[in-house]
């Protein structure tokens, strides 16, 4: 319990400060959306290029880490558009907030835990898992805005195409792997940099989070809050520890994958919806709400698992 609050409540502090800013008027209104685009287009490329670029699978079972990542994204994403394709009274807006709530998982909390349960060999294996999934993670975000977020316009590849190829998180992630793979060393003032500015991503999308959160937001956006919920902490975590033990994971890899599956969702999320026109007010009351629920729901998901 001590390492789950040690991850998360820096998080809910973040969180509560960007709130009593927003609400205090210490920062001009304008200071937010200029802190959302530096965090989208600068920062979060930033750090995801530091973190891919740099990781060595060596002797993981990394091929059966990989299909147990990559499916339970796959599934996820499934479930949540299955479940919007029964109920499209739900606009294009919110359900890419439900699509974001149920399919993202938080890398910060995720890697924080790994590492305070499992040690070094933990923080390396989720840390690797986290990669496997970067990317598909972010392909399938920002097909869900391009295709949903035009009130049923029909599906337009050419705008898909060009969302998919210019965004900046997508970018962030093919350079990171592509160093990695071709096994280049990055300099050590660039890779400096790179570290620095992704330190500052976390930080200052928590604080916009804060800035935008509503305490009204929790009624007005209970549907796409509660389905997101129960796929984020109930179906994901299952279907991962599903797929992990039939193909043959234990031990730490086993409890490492699983335990992707069970953070909340990812800060990063809301500048994304606010970047590509989605429901952002859903989405930060979203992220809020998770990031609570997992003080209860992690828990109970290490002692079932141990």
């Amino acid at each position: 319990m001590i390492a789950i609050a040690n991850a998360l409540i820096p998080v809910l502090a973040l969180i509560l400060a960007g709130f009593l800013i927003q609400r205090t008027a210490f920062l001009p209104p304008t200071f937010w959306p200029s802190a959302e685009k530096l965090t989208y287009f600068l920062l979060m490329p930033a750090t995801l290029i530091h973190s891919l670029a740099g990781k060595q699978i060596g002797s993981l079972p990394w091929v059966k880490i990989l299909l147990t990542v990559e499916g339970a994204v796959s599934a996820s994403a499934l479930l949540v558009t299955l479940w919007w394709l029964a109920n499209r009274r739900m606009g294009g807006g919110a359900f890419t907030s439900l699509f974001q709530g149920g399919v993202r998982f938080n890398t910060f909390v995720a890697l924080a835990v790994a590492e305070n349960l499992f040690g070094r060999d933990g923080l390396f294996m989720a840390a690797a898992g986290a990669g496997f999934m970067i990317i598909l993670i972010n392909v399938l975000c920002v097909s869900v805005f391009s295709l949903a977020v035009h009130n049923g316009a029909g599906i337009d590849l050419k705008r898909l195409t060009r969302d998919l190829l210019c965004n900046p998180l997508i970018i962030g992630c093919v350079v990171g792997v592509g160093v990695n793979a071709a096994g280049i060393t990055l300099p050590t003032a660039i890779d400096g940099m790179l570290s620095l500015g992704g330190k500052a991503a976390f930080p200052v999308g928590l604080l916009a989070v804060g800035a935008a959160y509503r305490a009204d937001n929790l009624m007005l956006h209970w549907h796409p809050l509660v389905v997101s919920s129960a796929v984020q902490f109930l179906c994901k975590p299952l279907i991962a520890w599903g797929l992990a033990t039939s193909l043959g994971l234990s031990g730490v890899p086993l409890n490492v994958a699983v335990l992707l599956f069970s953070v909340p969702t990812a800060p990063s999320a809301y500048i994304l919806s606010r970047q590509m026109g989605g429901d952002h007010d859903s989405m930060a009351a979203i992220i809020t709400v998770q990031t609570c629920l997992s003080f209860f729901t992690l828990p109970v998901t290490i002692w079932l698992l141990t």
